[in-house]
């Protein structure tokens, strides 16, 4: 079981790097005074940028470790996974790519960065795993784990009764919001 990856076979180097515009630049400020070098991957910066939002949540240091089942620890021993959320081509949803059974039993909480919304979403994974409504992708057999985009329950193109309903309805209820 791998319990910390350490990036390999790279350099560091000084590059105008194009960001979009969920990642803001409060993130980028908190993330450039811990002194480390950043990998180049969208989930993974977003799992190495949302550090100190969810140090502050959680109220203690934490470390990336993309361990199997949970991407950072923290100090009082919390595991959370993370997971970028996906925005769509379409106008009302968003996608939390490959989280399923997987990951249960090897975390504690579930981080999701919703970047329509500009928050990170936190719920207890114990939680999650028992409102979720998975989704199998079967081109890359994973589960995805589908929002509403804007984490409306009511308005067009929404049904009553959906996946997507019942997991916006999940994080609304259960999980906590944290502002960015």
């Amino acid at each position: 079981m791998v319990t910390k990856r350490e990036q390999k076979d790279g350099r560091v180097i000084t590059l105008p790097v194009y960001v979009s515009n969920h990642i803001t630049d409060e993130m980028i400020r908190l993330f450039l005074k811990s002194g480390k070098a950043m990998s180049v991957n969208a989930g993974r910066i977003s799992e190495q940028v949302v550090l100190p939002y969810l140090e502050t949540h959680f109220g203690c240091k934490g470390e990336v470790v993309d361990a199997d089942g949970h991407d950072h620890l923290f100090k009082n021993g919390i595991r959370n996974e993370h997971k970028k959320i996906v925005i769509t081509g379409t106008k009302t949803s968003a996608i939390a790519k490959r989280l399923g059974e997987n990951k249960r039993g090897k975390c504690d909480t579930i981080s999701f960065h919703h970047p329509a919304q500009n928050a990170i979403y936190v719920i207890d994974a114990n939680i999650f795993y028992t409102y979720v409504s998975l989704n199998h992708d079967k081109y890359c057999n994973t589960y995805d784990v589908m929002f509403y985009r804007d984490m409306e329950l009511e308005g067009k193109g929404k049904r009553k009764e959906s996946y997507t309903r019942n997991n916006t309805e999940m994080l609304l209820k259960y999980a906590t919001k944290i502002e960015l």
